[in-house]
């Protein structure tokens, strides 16, 4: 009866030693990979902390980029030009594109372009291409709404464009406000020199915007991060998803303007930021501290399985002795 038992006690020892191998084959593979998630945490923060920010200089401080100061809006563009000089770029034909040249044209655009080109001028992933630049005063008309109505015409800004000036006219107080940011009631008033030099700056803006629109394309794909992430132009930037571009004449992009020209020229800055480095040093102390704890869980389990083992097979080895002494009888029969 003592051989029988001991003979199972046998089985069920040596199949517990294979499960607790197994198990402990299985954490040393699970230790290897906390290894490598250290190592790829290590490697995944020196490269957050070695990342930028693209910036610009305005009223006396570094401001991260912005879709606006690239490339303004359409919403009250007077108002905000005239109210916030600052939100003027230094060199108006610095503008945005993506990898592949088309100008990102941000949300606000869309009833612009749809307007003066049509509803069928981009497709249904947002992209729309070239157009003629006879186009752009209508466009750049279209951009100066004010009070609800344009605050002037396609005729007064080609007129401009051709070294003219806006004619004198009557215009209520709602444009006027708008236009010079006085209250005045409706009246006819000789606002040419005025007018005309507002015109004109909406032209130095915008014309290179629409003019590299006219030659290679737009999109307006990125709007969703655009609207919803402030950080996205600037990582945008940084990545090359976005890029930079100098815009001539005919809407050609100078070669040589990468990323480091706009920073050499001093119209961006390419800086660190103390605030993300304490979000990435948090970050990274987060982290560290959950694989560290998942690793101390598996070490324990690992000292469990080492000492189960250990006694495992000390009881086999038991086991097989006091079988060996039951089969002794029984050796004088072979």
């Amino acid at each position: 009866m003592a051989f029988a038992i001991n003979q199972v006690r046998l089985l069920a020892l040596t199949s517990r030693k294979a499960d607790l191998e197994y198990n402990i084959s299985i954490n040393s593979m699970e230790k290897m990979a906390i290894a490598r998630e250290q190592s790829n945490l290590s490697q995944e923060y020196y490269s957050r902390l070695k990342s930028k920010n693209i910036t610009y200089f305005a009223n006396g401080q570094y401001n991260k980029m912005n879709y606006g100061y690239l490339m303004g809006y359409t919403c009250n563009t007077l108002a905000t030009m005239y109210q916030n000089p600052a939100m003027l770029k230094k060199d108006n034909s610095m503008i945005l594109t993506d990898s592949s040249g088309l100008v990102v044209l941000g949300s606000s655009y869309v009833s612009t372009m749809t307007k003066v080109l049509g509803s069928d001028c981009m497709d249904s992933s947002g992209k729309g291409g070239t157009f003629s630049m006879d186009k752009i005063p209508e466009l750049i008309a279209a951009i100066s709404s004010a009070g609800g109505q344009n605050a002037f015409t396609p005729d007064e800004v080609r007129n401009v464009m051709n070294g003219g000036t806006v004619k004198e006219s009557e215009y209520n107080s709602n444009v006027l406000q708008t236009l010079s940011l006085e209250q005045k009631g409706t009246t006819t008033t000789n606002n040419t020199d005025t007018l005309t030099q507002m015109c004109q700056k909406l032209i130095d803006f915008y014309k290179p915007i629409f003019t590299a629109a006219a030659a290679n394309g737009w999109t307006t794909a990125y709007n969703n991060e655009i609207d919803h992430n402030s950080d996205y132009i600037s990582d945008g930037l940084v990545s090359g998803v976005l890029q930079l571009a100098q815009v001539n004449e005919y809407g050609g992009y100078d070669p040589d303007a990468s990323l480091s020209y706009f920073v050499m020229s001093e119209l961006v800055s390419e800086s660190s930021d103390s605030s993300h480095r304490e979000e990435v040093n948090a970050w990274y102390n987060a982290e560290k501290e959950r694989i560290s704890e998942k690793e101390s869980w598996i070490d324990l389990e690992l000292q469990d399985l080492s000492t189960e083992l250990e006694v495992t097979n000390t009881e086999i080895e038991s086991i097989k002795s006091m079988l060996e002494d039951d089969m002794k009888p029984f050796e004088w029969c072979t």
